[in-house]
């Protein structure tokens, strides 16, 4: 079984020039009620495997959750450790979406062989960490880590991205603080990060999609636990009445991405830099993880457990009994991003209808936001009303 669903999105023209946007999913959002009644350790173990996308957040989350119910503290080496793989996997995605995705909007052959690479050494790397081991189980026996081998692990990682993606050392393309430089860097050297770059600056897209979002903030217990409890609140979440979003955009900071949202706003150029730059972030910082997100203790026997997928914020709520699961819930980011009246609804209204690249531009959009989630698109060639 699978619990990812898919979303179908519609685009209708409108008579002011632009789109009304139907947003209808078809997520699971509550399948999770299959783990009531069933113990703690057969949630852990089945929960992942249920997952095709963010499989190792998932795990996380799910054992934030359940230790927090149970008030067991984890070691700060399995936190470490947990936050390492979660950031593998990050990269992973974000590495999936550059070097293939990008390259797929630009017509180029997929780099099969070097994403073949990189998942061969994140294998390496995940067996460098853990050994034979999990650390998403309660109060795992975890060997001390290869630091040595990880470390020369994340440099070959390193090299593939300087080579594939930025054409120079990663702190060197850290350093560009100015428009100047980075149109500088994007014309003189020859990657498919620059390719698409300038695809889409050459297509007058740089600021397409540019909207009005606001991100997720830091939950506060007493309101999370609260709207948990309301029955659709999974399926369609508000955070104090405003639709949300929590992606690598809304999530990650640096002085060039200040410049290109002063410039180009929210629109596909800065998202897509947005990306570029949370995937050097956390190669980079792969020895030192940054903490994991935390949530304070509601009340006993309910925990939640935060964890940071590529796509956004990732939120599990237990509630045990006698060592059972009694509820579960799982509140993912797309149901944030996706809401009918969310960043990637209010990111389509903006497209200029009646185009012949109306359904490319769709889906940059969409693929910029949440590259990973399955959606069906629909033009609607009839004008509506809104």
């Amino acid at each position: 079984m699978n619990l990812e669903g898919r979303i179908a999105i519609t685009l209708s023209p409108t008579e002011d020039n632009a789109h009304h946007v139907t947003i209808d999913s078809t997520r699971p959002v509550h399948a999770c009620q299959m783990f009531h009644g069933k113990s703690i350790d057969e949630t852990l173990k089945a929960l992942p495997l249920l997952f095709s996308i963010c499989g190792t957040a998932q795990a996380a989350a799910a054992v934030r959750a359940c230790e927090q119910a149970l008030e067991l503290s984890p070691s700060t080496e399995s936190e470490k450790i947990r936050q390492q793989l979660i950031a593998l996997e990050t990269i992973r995605e974000h590495l999936w979406r550059t070097l293939l995705g990008w390259g797929d909007s630009l017509g180029e052959p997929p780099s099969e062989q070097t994403m073949a690479r990189v998942m061969t050494l994140q294998q390496q790397m995940r067996q460098a960490l853990t050994g034979d081991t999990s650390p998403f189980q309660l109060q795992p026996q975890l060997s001390p880590s290869d630091t040595v081998v990880v470390s020369t692990l994340q440099q070959q990682l390193i090299e593939i991205v300087e080579h594939s993606l930025l054409g120079v050392p990663i702190a060197q393309w850290e350093s560009i603080t100015s428009l100047d430089d980075f149109w500088s860097w994007s014309l003189q050297q020859e990657t498919v990060a620059t390719r698409f770059i300038q695809q889409l600056e050459r297509a007058g897209w740089s600021h397409l999609g540019e909207c009005d979002s606001s991100p997720l903030p830091s939950l506060e217990v007493d309101l999370i636990h609260q709207l948990l409890d309301q029955a659709d609140f999974v399926a369609q979440p508000l955070w104090k009445a405003i639709p949300r979003e929590t992606t690598p955009f809304s999530r990650t900071q640096s002085p060039l991405l200040e410049i290109l949202y002063t410039h180009y706003g929210n629109g596909l150029l800065t998202r897509s830099v947005a990306r570029l730059t949370e995937l050097l972030q956390q190669l980079t910082q792969l020895l030192n993880p940054a903490p994991p997100p935390s949530i304070a203790t509601y009340h006993s026997s309910v925990g939640v457990g935060l964890s940071t997928a590529a796509r956004g914020q990732l939120l599990h709520r237990v509630a045990v009994e006698n060592s059972q699961v009694i509820r579960y819930q799982i509140l993912a980011p797309t149901e944030w991003n996706f809401h009918p009246q969310g960043v990637v609804s209010q990111a389509l209204r903006q497209l200029e209808p009646n185009t012949a690249t109306v359904k490319q531009q769709a889906a940059l959009i969409i693929h910029a936001i949440d590259p990973c989630v399955g959606y069906d698109l629909t033009l609607n060639p009839t004008e509506t009303e809104h």
